[in-house]
């Protein structure tokens, strides 16, 4: 009886302990210093109610000085916005603690200079999906990864993790008290993870549109009080983008080729029973392909997960094929390309036979990164259109662009080593 009872109460004290850093996570339902009408004054803020907070044992320094933030950088009013899911979320204090839970908001957060602000994320940011690694779990962009210092010196890798693609651990996201969580719009759960971890939840992801993108600049911007940055960022995607449409709009419909795109790869051929993907795989939208001057052969397609057979591919006709790079591994591997060319099925379709089948950057990684829609979009305008990009120097390009996302220069160069089609086309 004695060991049990020792076993309940120190059950009970950890029961206690959870919901004692729940209860320290919560944010006030009320700003601090107000009085009541939800607008924060200099006499308020300095005054007698901040006196009485300072006596109050539930208050701390720290309220006031989220009050006085709100006052002088927020106009005397919490900030809302509203996320991807449409959701209005408050904040009543600035944002200096930032869980993300996939790596599209990682990248941004990033992008928007406040990687020292992350105190932790999700298994896919720290093992690769903003900084690669290659087939063997090794660090591809060393250089890059020794830049990308987190708060406490450490690399991507170091941050705690507190979700994965299926799991997430509130518990120790409330022990870590972030003033914010990005979540990934996939399972739209931000209720959730505001009412579990006590703190505001932003729903928020890239796409493979532009305009989704420069929304979620926008959005992330604003919450992280980085607008200027944002515009900036938000500007320089736009020039690359003009870039190459101000070309492609000039070439008359009917003298775009007609494209397959694998974004899947082809590593187990026509089809993955247990991915439910591969070569058969496509994407209906996919708009740095028709940037870059490409019509897609599956637009007309519908649904997310877009599955075709073999035979539909053979009767679109494609003029080109993109198969994406799905391995780390440079060499000693098939690639998508080798099994378009060498397959018997496939040798009629005219992007065969006119040896216009090409490799392609993977264009996920638990999301839809930006860095790599850009990529592809000046990569295969390349390829399409040779004469009229020849100038492009993809080289260039791909470090501007990871300097612009990463703060970081030489990434692309890194990462053509352990993936030479980007050198074939340059």
């Amino acid at each position: 009886m004695r060991y049990i009872s020792k076993i309940l109460a120190g059950t009970l004290m950890i029961t206690c302990l959870v919901i004692s850093v729940m209860s320290a996570a919560a944010l006030p339902s009320v700003l601090p210093c107000d009085n009541g009408d939800d607008i924060l004054t200099d006499d308020e803020v300095s005054g007698a109610i901040c006196d009485y907070m300072l006596d109050d044992s539930s208050y701390s320094l720290d309220d006031v000085g989220d009050a006085s933030y709100i006052l002088t950088f927020w106009g005397g009013k919490p900030k809302s916005v509203i996320d991807s899911h449409d959701r209005e979320v408050t904040f009543y204090r600035p944002v200096e603690r930032i869980i993300t839970t996939n790596p599209d908001n990682s990248r941004m957060v990033i992008a928007l200079g406040d990687l020292d602000k992350i105190v932790s994320t999700d298994e896919c940011t720290r093992s690769g999906c903003v900084l690669p690694r290659d087939a063997n779990d090794e660090k591809i962009a060393k250089n890059a990864w020794e830049s990308l210092r987190i708060y406490e010196g450490g690399q991507l890798d170091d941050l705690p993790e507190t979700n994965t693609r299926k799991e997430i651990d509130y518990e120790t996201m409330a022990i870590l008290k972030p003033d914010v969580v990005f979540d990934t719009t996939w399972y739209n759960r931000g209720d959730l993870v505001e009412e579990k971890v006590g703190c505001p939840c932003v729903d928020a992801g890239a796409g493979f549109t532009f305009a989704e993108s420069y929304d979620h600049i926008r959005l992330l911007g604003n919450v992280l009080d980085q607008q200027d940055r944002a515009v900036e960022l938000e500007d320089y995607v736009r020039s690359k983008v003009d870039m190459i449409a101000s070309v492609t709009s000039q070439i008359e419909e009917s003298e775009k080729p007609m494209v397959y795109f694998a974004p899947r790869g082809a590593k187990k051929g026509f089809y993955d029973a247990v991915e439910g993907r591969d070569f058969t795989r496509t994407e209906a939208v996919y708009e740095p392909l028709d940037i870059a001057g490409g019509i897609n052969v599956a637009r007309d397609c519908t649904g997310e997960n877009v599955n075709v057979p073999p035979e539909q591919i053979v009767a679109w006709k494609p003029d080109y094929i993109f198969v994406a790079w799905s391995s780390t591994s440079a060499f000693g591997e098939p690639n998508g390309v080798d099994f378009v060319m060498e397959t018997a099925e496939l040798s009629e379709i005219p992007a065969v036979s006119d040896n216009n089948v090409y490799s392609c950057i993977y264009p996920y990684c638990r999301g839809r990164p930006l860095d790599r829609s850009l990529l592809n979009m000046m990569y295969m305008a390349k390829c399409l259109h040779p004469e009229e990009f020849r100038d492009l120097d993809l080289e260039e390009e791909g470090n501007e662009v990871y300097r612009q996302i990463l703060g970081i220069d030489g990434v692309y160069t890194e990462m053509a080593e352990y993936q030479p089609f980007l050198k074939e086309v340059n």
